[in-house]
Order: C-alpha cells, then sequence, then structure tokens
C-alpha cells in the first residue's frame, strides 16, 4: 500500500511533465483503459473518479478509526501526507485524478510486485494549465530520456533523489505509468491485440457487475501465483480453492455505517466442485437463525431446491476427490450392513436447508462447540425414518443405545462415525458420532447433548438470533434465499479466540480486539445468477466509543464476588440449580461444573445421562455447603447443607 501512496504522488509530476512533452492535438479516440491492461494482472481496480473516491475513503469514519491500529498506522500517516499535498495544489491533482483510472498489480519477481496506471485522458482540454505549473516542477526531475518499443515512444523520467525510474506513454487518450518498464512494454503489446479484454468471461463479468464508483477484478490465473509472494511453499493450499475460479469482479462501497462488496464470479465447470455444486441445486431460505442461540459464534446454511438432487451434486464432487473410491466404498458398507438406504431413510425427510453452526463455548479448552442442524419437511416422518435408522444400529451393532429428555425434547444417540463428513464432506468432519433431537423444524445434531442442551434452551427462551432486533435489521441486507450464508459475531468469535488459542497468539491478538469488536456482525451470501455466481459481503460499523461506553455500563451493573449473597442466606432453589444439566458425553460417569476462578461449582455422579449417586456443591471459595445423593434423576436419602465454616445448618430427607 506504501508503495501505492509513493507512486501516486510521484505520478502528478509525470503527467505535468508528460502532457508538455507530448504537447499536440490530434483527434482523439476513446478507448477503455481496461484495453491497455496486460492479462497477467493479479487484480485490477477501476475508479470511474479517482479524486473523489480518495477524498471519500480519507473522510470515512470507518477508515480514521482503522488507521489508528497499529497495522494501518503507517499507512494512514502516508495518506494524511498525501492529503495535504493534494489540499494544497487541489487544481492540479484534479486535472490529474479527476479522470477515469485503472489500477493493476502484476508480479514481477518471485517474491515481488509492481502497478500499472492507465489514466483516460480523454480530451484534456487543461493544457494551458499544466502549462503554467511546469516550470514548478522542473527543479525536481533529473534525467529525461526516450525510445521505441514497437513503434511506441517511452518517456523515461528519473526526479532528484529518487532511486526510481518512471516510464510512461500515452496511446491516444490513454495514458500508461509504471516504475518497471516490463509493465510499460507488455501493456504496450496489449493495444494492438488485447486479450484480457476480449475475453469473454472477463467480459461476462464486467457486463453483470456494471458500472460503479469502484470496481475491482481479480484474475484467479494470475492472483494464486501472486499470494505465493506472502506465502511460505508450505502454506499453498489456496491454490486448490482457486484454480477453479477464472474472474470475480467487486463493487466496493464505504459509508460511515456499512462496508459492503458486492459482485460476481465465473466458475469453472469441467470439474465437479463445491461452487458447480451450490450453483445446480437451486437455493433455499436462511431460517436457521430461529433455533441458533444469540451468542453463537457463527453459522453457515447451505440452501437448495431439493435436497436429493443437492446431494448428488455432492456425491459427483466427492467421487472426484482423492477419497472418492473409499467413499464409495464406505456408502455402500454402512447401507449393506444396515440394511438401509441414504437416499429413503435419510434424504427423504430433508428440506432446503442445512447448517453448521458453531456456539460460543465454556467447554474444555481446545474444544468448539458444533452443532448440524437439517431442516425437515415432516415430524411425524422424520421421527419415523431416524427411528428404523436407530432401530437398525442396535440389531447390527453392540452399541447401547441411551437416550434422554430434556425440557421435553427427546435426545437420541445416533451411532454412525464419519456420516456427515461421509454425506457432505470435510466441513462437516467435526461431527462424529452425533447425538440428535428434533427440534422445530430442524433436526439438530451435535457430538455433545450438552450442545444440544444449549440449543433448546434457546429456543425455549426466545434467545435465539431471530429474536433479536440486531440480526433482523442486518438480514435486510440481503436476499431471504441463497444457496451458501455465513454469518460471523466478532465478540463470540474473539471469546472463543481466547479460549482456544495458546497465550503467545492470544496476546498477539488481544490489541486488536476493539476494532474487530467495531465490525459485531459479517454476513457472506452466494448464490447462482444465470452462469455465474453471485456474492455480497456485509459488515455493518458500530462507533468504537459507543461499544466502549456500553462494555463499562455492563461491568458497573455486575455483581462481584464480595458482593455476591453470603451462602448461609441462599435459599435452597439457588443452591440446588442443576435440574437441568446435560453432560458431554452420555456414557459420562460423572458431570462437573466450575467457577470463573476455576473452583468446582458442583459435581453429580452420572448413569446414563441422568443423575444418580452422590452430590456435592461448593462456595466459589471451594468451601462444601451442599452434599447429597440421586437416584434417576431425583433427589434421595437426606440431604445436608452447611455454611462458610462447615458446620451444619441443616438436614432435608426426600
Amino acid at each position: 500500500m506504501k508503495k501505492v501512496i509513493i507512486v501516486v504522488a510521484v505520478i502528478v509530476l509525470v503527467i505535468a511533465f508528460s502532457f508538455v512533452y507530448f504537447f499536440y492535438l490530434q483527434p482523439i479516440k476513446k478507448n477503455n483503459p481496461l484495453m491497455a491492461v496486460p492479462p497477467n494482472a493479479s487484480m485490477i481496480f477501476h475508479l470511474e473518479n479517482p479524486f473523489e473516491e480518495w477524498n471519500k475513503i480519507t473522510d470515512n469514519k470507518i477508515w480514521n478509526y482503522l488507521k489508528t491500529n497499529p497495522y494501518f498506522e503507517e499507512i494512514g500517516q502516508e495518506m494524511d501526507s498525501l492529503t495535504v499535498d493534494m489540499q494544497s495544489n487541489s487544481s492540479l491533482w484534479e486535472l490529474v485524478m479527476d479522470r477515469p483510472m485503472v489500477m493493476s498489480i502484476h508480479k514481477t519477481r518471485p517474491k515481488d510486485y509492481d502497478f500499472l496506471y492507465v489514466i483516460d485522458l480523454q480530451r484534456a482540454t487543461q493544457f494551458d494549465f499544466i502549462k503554467n505549473y511546469i516550470n514548478d516542477f522542473s527543479d525536481d526531475i533529473e534525467k529525461v530520456y526516450t525510445r521505441t518499443y514497437k513503434e511506441q515512444e517511452i518517456l523515461e523520467i528519473k526526479f532528484i533523489d529518487s532511486p526510481t525510474t518512471y516510464y510512461l506513454f500515452i496511446y491516444d487518450n490513454l495514458l500508461s505509468v509504471s516504475s518497471t518498464h516490463i509493465l510499460v512494454e507488455q501493456s504496450i503489446d496489449q493495444l494492438k491485440k488485447p486479450i484480457l479484454i476480449r475475453d469473454f468471461d472477463f467480459i461476462d463479468i464486467t457486463k453483470a457487475l456494471g458500472s460503479n464508483d469502484i470496481n475491482m477484478y481479480i484474475n484467479y490465473a494470475a492472483f494464486s501465483d501472486y499470494l505465493k509472494i506472502w506465502m511460505d511453499d508450505s502454506e499453498d493450499e489456496s491454490s486448490d480453492i482457486l484454480s477453479i475460479l477464472k474472474y470475480s469482479g467487486m463493487s466496493l462501497e464505504a459509508t460511515d455505517k456499512v462496508f459492503s462488496v458486492e459482485g460476481y464470479t465465473n466458475v469453472k465447470k469441467d470439474k465437479p466442485n463445491l461452487l458447480t455444486a451450490l450453483m445446480n441445486s437451486g437455493g433455499g431460505e436462511i431460517g436457521v437463525g430461529t433455533i441458533v442461540p444469540d451468542n453463537a459464534s457463527y453459522f453457515m446454511s447451505l440452501g437448495f431446491d431439493n435436497a436429493k438432487d443437492f446431494y448428488e451434486q455432492m456425491e459427483e464432487v466427492l467421487k472426484t476427490s482423492e477419497d472418492g473410491e473409499s467413499y464409495m466404498e464406505s456408502k455402500q458398507k454402512i447401507e449393506d450392513y444396515l440394511d438401509i438406504s441414504i437416499e429413503e431413510d435419510f434424504l427423504s425427510w430433508i428440506d432446503n436447508e442445512i447448517a453448521l453452526i458453531q456456539l460460543n463455548s465454556n467447554s474444555d479448552k481446545n474444544k468448539v462447540e458444533l452443532a448440524v442442524a437439517i431442516k425437515h419437511t415432516d415430524f411425524e416422518d422424520t421421527q419415523e425414518r431416524l427411528g428404523y435408522i436407530e432401530q437398525q444400529i442396535r440389531k447390527k451393532t453392540p452399541v447401547k443405545f441411551k437416550g434422554i429428555s430434556y425440557k421435553g425434547y427427546d435426545i437420541q444417540f445416533l451411532s454412525i462415525k464419519g456420516f456427515f463428513k461421509l454425506m457432505f464432506g470435510n466441513a462437516f468432519e467435526g461431527i462424529d458420532k452425533p447425538y440428535y433431537t428434533i427440534l422445530d423444524d430442524y433436526v439438530v445434531f451435535s457430538n455433545s447433548p450438552r450442545t444440544l442442551g444449549k440449543i433448546i434452551s434457546s429456543v425455549e427462551e426466545k434467545s435465539t438470533l431471530d429474536h433479536t432486533k440486531e440480526y433482523a435489521v442486518f438480514m435486510e441486507n440481503f436476499d431471504y434465499e441463497s444457496s451458501l450464508f455465513i454469518y460471523l459475531s466478532a465478540n463470540e468469535l474473539l471469546s472463543d479466540a481466547e479460549r482456544i488459542l495458546d497465550a503467545a497468539s492470544w496476546q498477539e491478538l488481544k490489541p486488536h480486539q476493539p476494532y474487530f469488536k467495531s465490525f459485531p456482525m459479517i454476513g457472506l451470501q452466494i448464490k447462482a445468477d444465470g452462469d455465474l455466481l453471485n456474492h455480497q459481503i456485509q459488515m455493518n460499523y458500530l462507533n468504537h466509543e459507543q461499544i466502549s461506553n456500553w462494555n463499562n455500563l455492563v461491568k458497573e451493573s455486575e455483581f462481584t464476588e464480595d458482593e455476591v449473597t453470603d451462602s448461609t442466606e441462599t435459599e435452597e432453589e439457588d443452591l440446588i440449580s442443576i435440574e437441568n444439566i446435560l453432560p458431554e458425553d452420555l456414557n459420562s460417569k460423572t458431570f462437573i461444573e466450575y467457577y470463573e476462578n476455576e473452583q468446582v461449582k458442583f459435581e453429580v455422579s452420572l448413569k446414563d445421562g441422568l443423575k444418580h449417586g452422590r452430590y456435592f456443591q461448593y462456595d466459589s471459595l471451594g468451601n462444601m455447603v451442599v452434599k447429597g445423593r440421586y437416584r434417576n434423576d431425583e433427589k434421595s436419602g437426606t440431604w445436608r447443607f452447611y455454611d462458610e465454616d462447615g458446620d451444619l445448618i441443616r438436614k432435608e430427607r426426600f
């Protein structure tokens, strides 16, 4: 970015001199600046009015906050310096920058890159103005050379106290400038025989995108190579993903409240892949917000017209993967051994949405809480089909099938290892041997019944995303249906990161928390639009001072440990507040919950997921305050209650 700013600053001087050097009038053709961009450009920015867009960016509240971050501080200072210069020479900058411009990025060496600028001079009616100012810049120019390349004259300019030489040429209405001579020569090559601008796939993208203040294009054939500048050889996993893409075109919008990117991508269809599977499967409504807890870290929703068609598309993708042969064998083995049909017993009841959910977790360190929610078409049919699969598992395997009821919802166990990875690919491999429950319009699966319990509680307490005003307003920015939708919560992801990351990584991330929290919700939507993929990213900005004030207010309203009511005065209902516990595993023998200071809060023995056996409860200092027993999930026998000194307060028999 710094290189961009330095080059742009120098370009003003270069153009001023070049206008005088090429000072002759002739009929001007109207050429598209994109025609002078070489096909090895990795990224291209097309700006209709660079001067106006620059002012918008530098005045933007989001940018002015972000540049206080150390990562952006140096760039911010350079931009501020350039802004001061622009204000002091506003007429000249308007002459140069108040014209359509294309800026492209090119890899020039294994670990280096440079920029090519193509400016539409239009008719440059203000030559007299440049002529009056040229004397002001002559002292800055050290040397000027000219040479010819393929009958096109190239001007080479070197400035005093600068090691960089700038190369430029004018062709009709186009001025091309770069500090790398090869890029200028490649630009000349394009004038006679343009490649990029005549590529039908690129034309499709430019037509779909239309004209906007700022258009950005990505050429994936060159972009994957450009990324290697910043990546180690061991990190080159992105090449496989990018290899299925051709071009992307995006329009950028940044206001004081919103940053959004919307555009189109064409996808190669010579080999089945996840994106073509999504495009060919239509779309479904984004309805999973009705069951996702409002403190979820993220969810990913896959939408489609028909579950069987979607699965057939996904199956073609899985077949062509490295594990394709193994996949087909595994599927056949499961169907033969259990005497079930995946199509009839599983796919037949799926409606138009499958979602992967990550909850903000307070479980064990280095663990995330995942769930898969599948929308069903009919409760009774779904229950019957899943019941049949359970029955076949009990017949064919030694698994002891354990189920419990939680707040009126049955939680069952589906013991088919790796089933979701087999069905829908690696994105779902985190759900291994899942528990499940049927909740409203969805069947929800998770490795942990405790995770299912949190989702059930959120639905019962109406604390899901759909019940929050912020989520409802945010979702108004997106279409009701899509092929893929991803929702991210910055606050909850940061909370997960603090728990999951190692100490060094968290300390590195910690100073940047306020900046992430300034974008509390992030959404990505992808859907098919004819032969193209339409995509949108939306980030809403919240004033960081308001966030800080709100957090301080919340902290002031919280009780400290010293303010907690003495345990001797606590009601029994508060002491024994575990009526609806759920362990991570129904085979667990004990369940333990902790205070924030890592002291044990209570510990209870379990049998088949139910409370059965000894129960101990402690205060936050580690003093035992309750001792008793459970039998088949009910309090049993004599329960004893103690004060903080360990003295018996009372007994109660159940």
